[in-house]
């Protein structure tokens, strides 16, 4: 767990997550075309189903990788003592505040090996954004979050997300606005909670 300055993205991560299976990959291709110029097993399995496991990995590890990072997240809590009652799981990140210590647990999906606990009180700002766009019939949003800053850095946190533009009044979107509006308010209170820390 750090309690140190909070990061959102391990680079060391994510550079090998991105390179280490190109790496892999381009090894095989080259391994193909030099050692099974004729075909075969050899030739098939380095020319098609290597590769074929290298984009498969960038498919579906990183969100399995994630979600079991999330299931650490919640015993690391507990074994640290902090209260994870209040816990927002998001696609990037997952928020838990602790109200009465006002502390606040980090994970992102670009770190998901690391909790990042630090003091509330190190959040400058909170607030809301419903993503509106769009004039008259066409305003609408495709996003909405609540954002705040800690350590000097900008986090977004979705509490409504969608490939296609919603109505402002459409039930979801409400929906999503009346939680990030919940968030925002807890956030103001953990940070008081947190002046202490």
């Amino acid at each position: 767990m750090k309690t140190e300055q909070v990061k959102k993205i391990n680079y060391v991560y994510l550079l090998c997550y991105i390179f280490v299976p190109l790496a892999v990959a381009g090894l095989s291709l080259f391994i193909g075309y030099t050692f099974f110029p004729d075909g075969g097993h050899g030739a098939a399995i380095s020319m098609f189903v290597i590769p074929l496991l290298a984009v498969l990995w960038w498919i579906f590890a990183g969100r399995n990788i994630y979600r079991l990072g999330k299931k650490r997240m919640v015993k690391q809590l507990d074994e640290m003592g902090i209260d994870r009652r209040q816990i927002f799981y998001s696609d990037g990140c997952v928020v838990s505040m602790d109200m009465e210590q006002g502390k606040i647990g980090l994970l992102f999906f670009w770190s998901p090996f690391q909790v990042q606990v630090a003091p509330a009180s190190r959040v400058t700002k909170a607030w809301t954004d419903d993503g509106a766009g769009g004039a008259g019939f066409m305003r609408g949003t495709s996003r909405v979050s609540f954002l705040f800053v800690i350590d000097g850095i900008k986090i977004r946190v979705n509490t409504f997300i969608s490939n296609q533009r919603w109505k402002m009044n459409d039930e979801k979107v409400l929906e999503g606005i009346s939680k990030a509006d919940r968030w925002v308010m807890l956030l103001d209170q953990v940070r008081g909670q947190g002046a202490g820390a």
